[in-house]
């Protein structure tokens, strides 16, 4: 059994702000959504904005059976903790109030200097330590902007994951041994997920309350006005608060904390969940007669929340793929040491004791991301989705790993796949399928090596190092990109054919793969 007690860091004297949701905000009106300030004392929150989480404990249990001479059975289950996020740093943002400031020079008269070094640096030294603890410190009068962030309350409990294994192992011969495993395990209270939780975005209980519905086209007309509009006010909607700014949308209006233009998601929020199962096989060729070799397959599936949020208050459908989800997996390695096999002393130490070292890995390739929408989601509530997959449409226009693929002629993904979804409406595909996937990229690297003794104290060693050792041609990902991933984007061509843009393009001048090496010369002594 096992205890985990972990404390989240932070500013040695609590010099530290935040947003906070249920803190009245004099610079919008009195509305929720201040600046909080942890410690204790006047203007203070008298807590800490993460508490430790005490109930981290971790029972953990093995089992092993030697079932004969030549087979052995093996069986673990246990509970383990993961590390707590910790800061980088502290930012500007999040020392905002309490005493650590900085000065800008300025002049509002346009082409006058704002500051003449000659007379030196004129300020006020008690300014650089105000401490303000101001609710109302964002945003700045007659804006609407974002606070410095907001700590999940829930942060300090770190992340459980369950794991267990069942293992058959057996010796096939001497020195050579097979070994079969199932692996699993199941996380929660992860942190890597983000945007399960947004506090900003627009619900549609929210929506229904002052009769919008966001698949009408003249409401999505209406969220996307400006608040001092004609049809705004039509409609009977005004600013929430005074200095609310008249070129704001309705949308952000409606948000649940107008006066910020950012998302709000938790920082650290432990939300997310995994599962992970597999196969395993591994055989293990132990040091004889100059070699040992592992070679090592993994048959798995990844699944996670929180990979591309669609929806954040639908959080029961954010199960999914992960982005690194590789289901097959080879893994070789080996080490072969050539024998001194002759009584020649010339030829024995030039040709023996020689190490070739080799590992290769094989796996399946990487999932492509399902191309965003193009409609104006996040612009009514936002929040972006996804396009909608097409029945019975092939997703590649080639298979990217044929070998047969020409950067300079060929769009390699098909758009007639994907269907953007109609305004105001979610998609609902998943974030990535197991069927559209990146290329394959092997990794096959090779080393010769020799160690010299020169004399008893002295040793010199040669090494060589050679990396993708068959010389593969590794084609760049095609778009999707964070700028092309759409598949509506018509696909051109310059004089010579060649493409430029469009979904489904390979940029030719980024192809790589060459083969390369290294030498290595060491002396010890």
């Amino acid at each position: 059994m096992r205890w985990d007690l972990e404390d989240q860091g932070h500013e040695i004297w609590n010099r530290n702000s935040m947003f906070g949701p249920s803190i009245p905000n004099p610079s919008a009106g009195g509305l929720l959504g201040g600046m909080v300030y942890e410690g204790n004392g006047a203007g203070r929150c008298n807590c800490k904005f993460i508490p430790k989480y005490p109930y981290a404990t971790g029972p953990r249990l093995g089992v092993a059976w030697q079932i004969d001479k030549k087979t052995v059975f093996r069986g673990g289950w246990g509970v383990v903790y993961a590390n707590l996020a910790t800061y980088s740093y502290f930012t500007n943002s999040a020392i905002l109030g309490v005493g650590i400031d900085q000065i800008a020079f300025s002049n509002a008269n346009f082409g006058e200097p704002a500051i003449t070094l000659r007379n030196g640096l004129i300020y006020n030294p008690a300014d650089l330590s105000k401490v303000t603890l101001d609710p109302g410190a964002r945003p700045t009068a007659g804006t609407v902007t974002s606070p410095n962030y907001y700590l999940d309350p829930n942060a300090g409990r770190p992340g459980r994951i369950h794991q267990w294994n069942f293992s058959l192992q057996r010796e096939l011969a001497k020195d050579l041994v097979v070994e079969a495993a199932y692996v699993g395990n199941r996380g929660a209270w992860l942190t890597a997920a983000t945007g399960l939780v947004n506090l900003n975005a627009i619900s549609d209980a929210r929506l229904a309350a002052v009769g919008i519905d966001r698949t009408r086209p003249a409401d999505i007309q209406l969220l996307t006005s400006t608040i001092n509009s004609p049809l705004a006010a039509s409609r009977g909607f005004k600013a929430p608060y005074a200095g609310f700014p008249g070129g704001q949308t309705v949308a952000q209006s409606l948000r649940p904390y107008p006066q910020f233009s950012s998302s709000l998601i938790p920082m650290w929020a432990p939300l997310g969940n995994n599962w992970y199962d597999s196969l395993q096989v591994k055989i293990n060729k132990r040091y004889s007669h100059g070699l040992d070799f592992t070679g090592a397959f993994t048959w798995s599936k990844e699944l996670a929340t929180g990979q591309n949020v669609n929806d954040s208050f639908n959080r029961p459908n954010q199960k999914s793929l992960v982005s690194s989800s590789q289901p097959l997996l080879l893994v070789v390695g080996f080490n072969y040491e050539t024998p001194r096999f002759t009584e020649n002393k010339i030829v024995r130490n030039t040709v023996g004791g020689w190490t070739v070292g080799g590992l290769m890995r094989y796996g399946s390739g990487l999932p492509i991301a399902v191309p965003a929408s193009q409609a104006n989601m996040n612009a009514a509530v936002f929040q972006n989705t996804r396009m909608n997959r097409v029945p019975g449409q092939p997703l590649f226009l080639k298979d990217l790993n044929c070998h047969c693929i020409d950067p300079n002629k060929d769009f390699v993904l098909n758009p007639a796949a994907w269907s953007d979804v109609p305004q105001g409406q979610w998609g609902v595909s998943a974030p990535f399928y197991n069927d559209y996937r990146y290329a394959r990229q092997p990794s096959e690297q090779l080393s010769l090596g020799r160690i010299f003794r020169i004399r008893e104290k002295y040793r010199f060693q040669l090494r060589a190092e050679f990396f993708n050792l068959f010389n593969r041609t590794i084609m760049p990902v095609p778009s999707p990109t964070a700028a092309t991933n759409n598949p509506l984007q018509t696909p051109t061509r310059n004089a010579a054919g060649v493409p430029t843009a469009g979904f489904g393009r390979i940029d030719a001048t980024t192809v790589t793969g060459q083969r390369n090496g290294q030498i290595v010369a060491r002396v010890e002594f």
